[in-house]
């Protein structure tokens, strides 16, 4: 299939960062018209694409204002499947019903630019507005039906996902809540939810979708959740097209590697709660102890009042001793 021309031309600009292009050689290289580069720019910037002009010098690229298909592609370095969406009620409901029009076999991925009905754990309401976020689901293929170890997908995609964090915003200073918040400065920015898609005959995993929620550059959230939410950089410049490529290359690894335990020490080294007592819903009761560490299943051990330990795969923690809120 031949590439679109303003998906050549994105490519080009992409390709020569803070360097102006002449429309002269931008038709040369791409062996089209000045007319048709002209056609493609504008289609461009239509499209969010913010590309300056300048008399004698041609076009220089600076950024994008939406998510982008084209300019993600381009700074993936695996290439997986993927689309993106402009809105959508919720990446974790697109991502099902892909996989109920046919068989994934490879990792792929649906990315949001807004949800309107956006989830995390327990169906709670994942605020999601446009343009300052990234949200997305990445449909992970479970051919061997195995759930061995599935508690720790959520733990190896939380690690991940925190070292891609940190790469791009080296500034910040990350941590985990067990088990799927992202926080800064005790505040949630982001959010991951796995949930497992059955084979009703066979009882077994066909696929897990793990969904992720970033706040951003969001300066402001709903009242109900204003005291415990925060943005990563909000009022910033962030190039989520970037952002959401390094995410999608880290997240479509091999599953194996989210399983296996070996990003474990990473989890451990980001977690905010080891040595803090904490208090933990486990639905019909709670119980209060302090964290004596992250097992190996990825369950979190309590210590509690008459010296005994417990270890707890599942449950939410909703107090933090010692925390603001």
């Amino acid at each position: 299939m031949a590439v679109a021309t303003r998906t050549r031309v994105l490519n080009d600009l992409l390709a020569h960062p803070n360097t102006w292009r002449s429309g002269d050689v931008l038709a040369q290289d791409l062996a089209v018209s000045r007319e048709t580069i002209w056609k493609a720019i504008n289609a461009l910037r239509k499209s969010g694409h913010i590309i300056t002009a300048r008399k004698s010098q041609g076009y220089q690229y600076t950024g994008c204002t939406q998510l982008d298909q084209d300019a993600i592609n381009f700074y993936s370095q695996r290439h997986p499947n993927f689309t993106v969406l402009a809105t959508t009620d919720s990446t974790q409901l697109r991502a099902k019903e892909l996989l109920n029009t046919g068989k994934i076999t490879e990792p792929t991925a649906i990315i949001a630019d807004q949800q309107t009905r956006g989830y995390g754990r327990r169906g709670r309401d994942f605020y999601s507005p446009q343009a300052s976020g990234l949200y997305m689901s990445v449909i992970m293929p479970n051919p061997s039906g195995n759930l061995t170890n599935a508690g720790l997908l959520t733990t190896g995609v939380a690690a991940a996902a925190v070292q891609v964090l940190a790469d791009f915003f080296p500034n910040k200073h990350f941590g985990l809540k067990w088990v799927n918040d992202i926080l800064l400065n005790e505040h949630k920015v982001g959010g991951i939810i796995t949930e497992a898609v059955m084979e009703m005959e066979s009882a077994s995993s066909a696929a897990f979708i793990v969904g992720m929620g970033l706040n951003l550059t969001t300066a402001d959230f709903p009242a109900a959740i204003s005291s415990k939410a925060g943005a990563i950089a909000a009022g910033a410049d962030v190039d989520r097209n970037r952002l959401a490529a390094a995410l999608l290359d880290r997240l479509t690894v091999d599953f194996s590697e989210f399983t296996s335990g070996s990003l474990l020490p990473v989890y451990r080294q980001y977690s905010l709660l080891i040595g803090r007592t904490v208090t933990l819903n486990l639905g019909q009761s709670t119980v209060t102890g302090r964290v004596q560490g992250i097992a190996d299943d990825g369950s979190i051990i309590l210590a509690q009042a008459d010296g005994s330990t417990q270890n707890y795969s599942s449950g939410e923690v909703v107090r933090v001793m010692g925390w603001q809120h």
